[in-house]
Formats: C-alpha cells, sequence, structure tokens
C-alpha cells in the first residue's frame, strides 16, 4: 500500500473515476448510489484504519418472510452474496439484527433487517477504485 496514503487521496481517485461519495469522515468514505434522481448511500465504503479495506453490507428484511427465523434470513444472504464475495476475497466482518425505524415516530418499528458485511484488505487506490465499482454492482438487497 502507497505510504502516505490519506483519506483525501482515495476520495479524488475515487472522484475521478466517477464514483459518487455520499458522506466523508476522518477514516471513512461512503460511497453513493443513485436512485433515480436522488443520491442515497449505498452500504459500500472505503475505510483507511492501518491498511486500505473497502466493505460492504448486505441484508434480507423480516418484511418478505415473517415467520421465518433469523438464522434462515442471514444464511440467505450468506448463500446469495457471501459466496459472490468469498470469491473476490471478501471475509465476513460481522452481522447484525437492524430494527428499521420510523423517523417520525421512534417507537414504531417498520422492518427488521439481517444485515452481513463484508470487507476485503487491499494494497492500492487503484484496487479499491475497481471493488468499489463491483460492490455497486452487487445486488446487496437479498429475497428470502
Amino acid at each position: 500500500m502507497e505510504d502516505t496514503l490519506t483519506i483525501q487521496d482515495i476520495q479524488q481517485a475515487l472522484s475521478n473515476a466517477g464514483v459518487e461519495i455520499y458522506r466523508t469522515g476522518d477514516q471513512e468514505l461512503q460511497i453513493a448510489e443513485r436512485v433515480r434522481l436522488h443520491i442515497m448511500d449505498s452500504g459500500v465504503r472505503v475505510v483507511l484504519n492501518a491498511g486500505l479495506v473497502v466493505q460492504f453490507t448486505a441484508h434480507t428484511q423480516q418484511s418478505d418472510a415473517p415467520s421465518a427465523p433469523a438464522e434462515d434470513l442471514f444464511r440467505r444472504v450468506r448463500e446469495e452474496v457471501g459466496e459472490q464475495a468469498g470469491s473476490r476475497g471478501y471475509q465476513e466482518s460481522h452481522s447484525e439484527i437492524v430494527e428499521v425505524k420510523d423517523p417520525v415516530d421512534e417507537a414504531r418499528v417498520l422492518d427488521v433487517w439481517h444485515e452481513v458485511t463484508y470487507r476485503k484488505s487491499l494494497a492500492a487506490v487503484a484496487d479499491a477504485v475497481t471493488e468499489v465499482r463491483w460492490a455497486l454492482d452487487l445486488e446487496k438487497y437479498v429475497r428470502p
């Protein structure tokens, strides 16, 4: 990896490659995706923290299979997305259950997502551009 790499260097390389940034942090770039005219968080991240990493999160929604146990929903994500990611060198980082709450009424849960996050360590910024493009093209929403 380049010795003096900064988050700004990575942001510039991604921007030059036509990748839109949703939000920038001290050590993280959140990659954007466009849905019609709207810019949204894609769930893809580039992290610079003791190394260069691309990570993304894939999920299922409990509302698509209300009676399915959490283990089955996580398994579907791992089968559909994890196998593809693994063949490219990604490893599962973590999994979690996330309640999607109503923005107007925090007490109201709209859905429950079963998320699995995958990450891959990289050697160069050019690799980050390639992996971000791949992760953006990947379908990260899995139907049970």
